[in-house]
Order: C-alpha cells, then structure tokens, then sequence
C-alpha cells in the first residue's frame, strides 16, 4: 500500500490540513493539531483526524470535486466552494536527468565537470568549505506541471556535512515563453546556476525540449 492521491485543505486561505487517498482506497485526514476544537471545521466534520476511512465519509473535501467547482486558469487541480479550497498534489511521473554525481560514463546524467561553488551560508563558514550537487534533474508531474530538483552536500574536513533536497516548480506561464529564454530561467531554480550549471548545458540535451512539450 502506498499514496496515490495528496491534497492540501484550506479554510478562509489558510492550510488547515491534509488528505491522503492510498492504493487500496482508504484515506487518512490529518488535521492541524491546533485547528482540533475549530467549530468552523467541527460542522464540516474536518475537526478531527480520520485514518483507514473512505471518501464518503469526508463529503466536505471529496463531495466538492466536481466541474462546476474546479478553479479555471491553471493546470494545477483546485477546487473552491465557499471558504473551502482543495488542492491536488500533483505526483511525479517522468524523470529527465540533467547531473548525477554517482552516474558512470554512458549512463543518464554523467557529465565530467565539476559542480561545486565554495559555502555560501552563515558568517563562520569554515576557509575552503565546499558544497556540491549530488544530483539535478527535472519531474513531470501528473496535472502536466514541471519542477526542478536539485540535492546539495556540504563538505568539511573530508565529512559530508548537512544539506538537501531542493524541489522547485517551474512556473506554468515560463511553459509560453521561446524556449531558449525558458531555459535562461528554469536554470535560476532549485539553486542549479549557484552550482555552475548553465542554459547552454540544457540545450545541449537531447530530448529535453520534448520533455518539456516544446515542439
């Protein structure tokens, strides 16, 4: 068993909690644990957390996905009924590799350059402390949507020290944009051109101007 579905819940613009719809079918509703004693949310029936439940019992957030609710003008799944507003998370379902730092030669995102930039955070950085890209890549999400995925390391002393993955969604109005100044700013994302990765290195890549649909 595992996710199939994720929304986010928001009352009057603020995330109250989240929903999760799994393989065999049952859902779990997690609430903010400060947001339980809510009599707002207690007529909803969205009070309380809700775990191997159906979408029956949560008419609230799955009776309101219907046409007449979905919010028009993006590609995101939204729906909107009074101060309710349900969003979709979308999953990733394709990969296109630009950068993997444990890729051999041959394989999909190999590259023999170097991407690490000297440590950039905080005012006692240690002389000569290094941070690199572990891996970077793109994901095509399930409404159609792209986002930029960049994992950093921070180096010191011969230790790999902190760091993380950074997930960023490219912006669905860059998707109208020529493609050569789409590529100037999906490269800003995720922190890929700290790293030394360019536009040019993007446009080099065969196959990933299909990926991102320009024909």
């Amino acid at each position: 068993m595992y996710i199939k579905e994720e929304y986010y819940i928001y009352y009057k613009d603020k995330q109250i909690a989240t929903c999760y719809v799994y393989t065999n079918r049952k859902v779990s509703y997690h609430v903010y644990p400060d947001l339980e004693k809510n009599e707002e949310l207690k007529k909803l029936g969205l009070d309380k957390d809700q775990k191997e439940t159906y979408k029956k019992y949560l008419p609230a957030i799955f009776g309101i996905m219907k046409d007449k609710n979905r919010v028009p003008g993006t590609r995101k799944l939204i729906w909107q009924d009074g101060d309710l507003r349900i969003i979709n998370i979308p999953r990733d379902v394709d990969k296109f590799w630009i950068y993997s730092r444990s890729a051999k030669k041959g394989e999909p995102g190999y590259s023999e350059k170097d991407y690490s930039a000297p440590h950039w955070e905080g005012p006692n950085t240690p002389e000569g402390m290094k941070e690199w890209a572990s891996w970077y890549c793109f994901n095509k999400k399930s409404d159609g949507m792209f986002e930029a995925e960049l994992d950093e390391a921070w180096w010191w002393g011969g230790g790999h020290n902190d760091g993380g993955t950074i997930r960023t969604e490219v912006p669905e109005e860059w998707l109208s944009l020529p493609y050569d100044e789409f590529l100037e700013r999906v490269v800003t994302l995720s922190a890929a051109s700290h790293y030394n990765f360019t536009a040019e290195e993007l446009k080099a890549k065969d196959g990933l101007k299909e990926f991102f649909g320009f024909a």
